[in-house]
């Protein structure tokens, strides 16, 4: 019994979001990774492919992202993001590391841990 209960533990974990802050969850689309902004249960809305590092504050998250194998750092606007918007509508980005650390300086973004 006490296997059954673990395998369904791993299971339930196995599935859940490596990164969630509602309404933005980190899912799985044909293996692709992607950040996107919940709308429904199981529908998003993309917003960042190949996401490597997210962190967030009140107003804004930043991420260092992978696309297409090309590594870049992006950040969302989640005061005046909405299920409405299109899929980059309040992502910003692609900026190099020299570039994002200005902005993220000067607005106040959130600093990524390591990239």
């Amino acid at each position: 019994m006490q296997k059954h209960y673990l395998l369904v533990l791993a299971f339930i974990f196995g599935c859940s979001p490596s990164w969630e802050e509602a309404p933005y969850e980190v899912y799985w689309v044909d293996g692709a990774k992607k950040l996107g902004y919940r709308v429904s249960d199981g529908a998003y809305i993309s917003r960042i492919d190949e996401p490597v590092n997210i962190e967030t504050n009140q107003d804004f998250i930043s991420v260092y992202a992978c696309p297409k194998n090309v590594c870049n750092y992006f950040y969302i606007d989640k005061v005046n993001d909405h299920k409405f918007a299109d899929h980059d509508e309040f992502v910003f980005g692609p900026y190099t590391k020299r570039q994002f650390s200005k902005v993220a300086e000067s607005m106040g973004l959130p600093k990524l841990a390591k990239d």
